[in-house]
């Protein structure tokens, strides 16, 4: 269940960046580039979203770790 969460995960956020990437290539070449600030800020989101689950990832298996841990020491 964890292994399809992560791969759910990270296909929405690829999902994400395409589109921002697509509308950011549509802006450019469009008559209104003074609209490029829309995909920028899409990236930006998806750059900081995309941080923010590696640090929460991070945190969760050394909490599991921890966890773990402890269990082994208090079976002893």
């Amino acid at each position: 269940m964890k292994r399809r969460l992560r791969v759910l995960n990270s296909v929405q956020y690829s999902i994400q960046l395409l589109t921002a990437l697509i509308l950011l290539y549509f802006t450019i070449n469009s008559n209104t580039p003074e609209r490029i600030i829309i995909p920028i800020l899409l990236i930006i989101g998806w750059t900081l979203g995309f941080y923010q689950r590696r640090i929460t990832r991070v945190r969760v298996n050394k909490l599991r770790r921890k966890s773990k841990e402890s269990e082994f020491i208090q079976e002893k």
